[in-house]
């Protein structure tokens, strides 16, 4: 409806500068032709007032406006202008022929003019549109350019990183599985030593802590060359998230899979690598829930990448930590490695997806893990 008002506002507008133009035409030649007694200059100054719907009908309607009216009222005087001939000195015969054909000439050319005028306008116009869509076009790939630097950014960090850990990681677990080993020994030989025997408890757990963050620091640092094979997302994921029921059962979540034509895509992906990635993701979410509600997993499509969201109900993350989330070491958790999600990214990254993270309008954070469509 609100297409048709402006339609109809200008088929109003052009009924009415017709009927317009249409009436001081009329009007002046009634004038000319009720009052033909009257002087010839009376009728020759009169003249002159024809130019005024000429003029407005050129300006109006451009140059098909300014022709046809000048030649409407070329034939509405000639009659009048014939019949006063007898009484007209050869040089007011001429000047009124004159006049009639400046009237023709002055409808064509303010007609002529005005349509220049307005064809000017328009390419303005259209170059305006054009030099907005520039601007415009121009902020975007700043703002990609701006994304990509900090990627490479990213990717330096995690290569020196990555060069470090590994020479690091080797240091630490040659002395660490001596210690473990030592210390199994003497909770063996001082099993009736409760203290001693508890002692011993809390170190192996360290133990084994500090052996998976040397492990996290070796899969981070030395990266396994993908195995691509073509696999149904559904499949995939419904392998990643067998692999996460039990965590799921001992914290009382409920894990709704909302099924789509997306899960249906075929990707071409080192299956193992993506299995992290899932499992990463979900136990981040799983983490950020606590106990109890319900973690969303959903199919995505977006500008020629396939992948999946995960959705969880827990307090979000910082807007200041935010930008940080995928830095190597940078965590929110009391245990946690940090390396979790920098190893996502790297996974993503060797297989040419990309990663989103956002906080949810309403509690919670959405995570998308997106992969190009094959």
């Amino acid at each position: 409806m609100l297409n048709h008002e402006p339609l109809a506002q200008n088929r109003a507008r052009t009924l009415f500068d017709l009927i317009a133009i249409g009436l001081v035409v009329a009007i002046l030649t009634i004038i000319h032709y009720t009052n033909y007694h009257y002087d010839v200059d009376y009728h020759i100054l009169l003249q002159f007032a024809y130019y005024l719907p000429v003029i407005y009908a050129a300006m109006r309607f451009g140059p098909a406006g300014g022709i046809i009216s000048s030649f409407v009222i070329t034939l509405l005087f000639l009659p009048l202008m014939t019949h006063f001939q007898h009484t007209l000195t050869p040089a007011a015969k001429y000047t009124q022929w004159i006049e009639v054909g400046l009237i023709n000439v002055i409808g064509w050319l303010t007609g002529f003019l005005t349509e220049e005028e307005r064809k000017a306008k328009r390419k303005y116009q259209l170059a305006l549109t054009v030099q907005k869509e520039l601007v415009e076009k121009l902020k975007r790939e700043g703002l990609e350019r701006a994304r990509l630097e900090a990627e490479i950014r990213q990717t330096e960090r995690l290569t020196a990183l990555g060069h470090m850990s590994a020479g690091l990681a080797h240091e630490i677990r040659n002395p660490l599985g001596i210690m473990k080993v030592s210390i199994q020994l003497l909770a063996q030989e001082k099993v009736e030593d409760e203290v001693v025997t508890e002692y011993c408890r809390v170190l192996l757990e360290e133990c084994e802590r500090l052996n998976r963050l040397v492990s996290e620091f070796l899969n981070f640092a030395r990266p396994k060359e993908l195995v691509r094979e073509r696999i149904v997302l559904a499949q995939l994921l419904d392998e990643g998230v067998t692999l996460i029921q039990p965590a799921l059962g001992q914290h009382h979540i409920e894990l709704k899979q909302v099924r789509n034509e997306v899960a249906e895509h075929v990707v071409e992906v080192d299956p193992d690598q993506m299995k992290q990635v899932i499992l990463n993701i979900l136990l981040n979410a799983i983490d950020a829930q606590g106990e109890g509600g319900v973690i969303l997993l959903e199919g995505v499509l977006q500008d020629g990448f396939v992948g999946f969201a995960v959705s969880d109900e827990g307090s979000g993350i910082s807007p200041d930590a935010l930008p940080y989330i995928y830095d190597p070491f940078f965590t929110t958790k009391e245990k946690g490695t940090g390396l979790g999600l920098s190893v996502v990214h790297r996974i993503l990254d060797q297989h040419g997806g990309k990663i989103a993270t956002s906080n949810r309008s309403g509690r919670g954070v959405r995570v998308e893990i997106l992969l190009p469509f094959i």
